[in-house]
């Protein structure tokens, strides 16, 4: 009995909702019998409830003021009016097969959204010329065409390495395609097209040829990576240091017709013939302070800094020989830090051929002990011994003799080997002298003359008796200047 009430009791029910569906169905269809079924939308116009005629009126209602906006790069826009085009839009019959899809089914179809296609006329010269002479063809004032330029390798200053420079899109249209895809958005009547979309338009405007992302590119940045990624510094002694970088590197890489890069040698022998005549005193004009507090300019000599150029040249082009990683030129690239630096840096102690007392970079003139040195004054024929900047010793010398072969040279020498005893030798003459003193590798240099009638000195006594380029001294004044003087100090010879 009780099963029997069940299935009674569900049939009644499954009745009940069988006769609520019919009634449901023969509602709308009744009421929506003639009319588009609730939520329906043509080309995204709602026409619920419309009947078809008033669907097709209330579609193209605004056909008579339709206008197209076109958005474009750079805040660009423009606006095809209809009435400027002479455009017409109508439906015909491609509305009613669908209105007719809707109500053939037993049961209604509701919010349901349909893409009708419109029949279109317009003035086609007079849309080409519309466009053809917009802001976004033509480029205005305010609008300025930009064409697109391609990505390329470039060299950083700040970064301190070659990178990759972003192309420039820019904002020129392809007029073909342009139009066309104008024509396409006035057929199916749309309010805006954007053509900023790479989806929808990608082939609207002209594209640079290279991008960011080119293969092309990225093999160029690591060619000019591996020539130019180089920090080369010469430790000069004194707290000074010359630093040859990759922004000097990068002027000296040359490329064939091949694409094949190289460093121009011819670059690199200037820059280190530069780099060397930059710290090079000798031979130079040095202001020095006489015995009697007078400044005084002594031009020549040997005295001073010269740095080694053929070992220099040798060390910096091995330097940009030097093979490097990809890794290290990658992390530095990536982040050009101190210490990604440091894998791709070489470093050298300089090599001179001379040295001097001091480096100065301020005035490098002032490379000498500017206290303590020697100052051979010619025009009085008086050697002075500086000590602490004061006169330490002095006494009386004879010059070279002023004729050809035999004056004593003027300048700033340095003292380059104490002998107690030595033989001097020339094309007519070979004496032996002691407490020798060399200040010229020529044979200048300070020492006894015992041979001198020095009780009969006087500073013209050189012209008659001069030496034949040695600082002659007595005895016992050339036994102080030996033992007072030392090895590589400076002598100042003047008159």
């Amino acid at each position: 009995m009780k099963k029997k009430a069940l299935w009674i009791t569900l049939g009644s029910i499954g009745g009940l909702i069988l006769i609520a569906l019919i009634t449901l169905i023969v509602y709308t269809k009744g009421v929506y019998g003639n009319r588009w079924f609730p939520g329906t939308k043509i080309n995204g116009i709602d026409v619920s409830g419309l009947s078809l005629e008033e669907s097709k009126n209330t579609i193209l209602k605004d056909s008579g003021s339709y206008s197209l906006t076109i958005v474009g790069r750079d805040n660009g826009n423009m606006v095809v009016n209809g009435s400027d085009i002479q455009y017409t839009l109508s439906l015909g019959d491609h509305l009613d097969p669908y209105f007719k899809e809707s109500h053939t089914s037993i049961l209604p179809h509701p919010n349901q959204s349909y893409d009708v296609s419109y029949d279109v006329t317009y003035d086609e010269d007079a849309l080409t010329k519309i466009l053809n002479d917009s802001p976004l063809v033509k480029g205005s004032s305010d609008y300025p065409i930009v064409k697109p330029e391609s990505a390329y390798v470039q060299f950083s200053d700040i970064n301190q390495c070659f990178q990759i420079e972003n192309e420039v899109n820019g904002n020129t249209l392809k007029k073909k395609v342009f139009t066309e895809a104008v024509k396409n958005s006035l057929a199916k009547a749309l309010p805006t097209i954007d053509l900023t979309r790479q989806d929808s338009f990608p082939d609207v405007y002209k594209a640079p040829k290279l991008t960011s992302d080119s293969e092309i590119l990225k093999e160029q940045l690591n060619k000019y990576n591996n020539h130019a990624l180089r920090f080369v510094t010469w430790n000069l002694g004194n707290g000074v240091k010359e630093e040859l970088t990759p922004k000097k590197i990068a002027k000296w890489i040359v490329e064939d017709s091949s694409g094949n890069l190289s460093i121009d040698m011819e670059k690199v022998e200037k820059y280190v013939e530069t780099f060397c005549l930059k710290y090079k005193t000798v031979g130079a004009t040095r202001t020095m302070i006489t015995h009697n507090k007078k400044k005084l300019k002594v031009a020549g000599g040997d005295y001073g800094w010269q740095l080694n150029y053929e070992q220099t040249v040798k060390e910096a082009k091995n330097a940009l020989k030097a093979k490097i990683k990809q890794s290290d030129i990658d992390a530095y690239v990536k982040e050009p830090s101190n210490k990604n630096r440091k894998p791709l840096s070489t470093k050298y102690k300089a090599s001179y051929l001379n040295e001097a007392f001091q480096m100065n970079t301020d005035d490098k003139t002032q490379d000498y002990d500017t206290n303590n040195y020697v100052e051979v004054a010619l025009n009085e024929q008086m050697v002075y011994v500086m000590k602490n900047g004061k006169v330490k010793f002095s006494c009386h010398c004879i010059s070279g003799r002023p004729v050809e072969g035999r004056k004593t040279t003027t300048g700033a020498y340095f003292i380059k080997e104490h002998q107690p005893y030595r033989v001097l030798k020339g094309d007519d003459y070979e004496t032996p002298v002691t407490e020798w003193v060399r200040i010229t590798w020529t044979g200048t240099g300070f020492h006894a003359a015992p041979w001198q009638s020095w009780g009969s000195w006087s500073p013209s006594y050189y012209l008659t008796r001069g030496s034949h380029g040695c600082v002659n001294l007595s005895s016992s004044d050339a036994k102080t200047i030996y033992n007072l003087t030392s090895y590589r100090e400076i002598v100042f010879l003047h008159y």
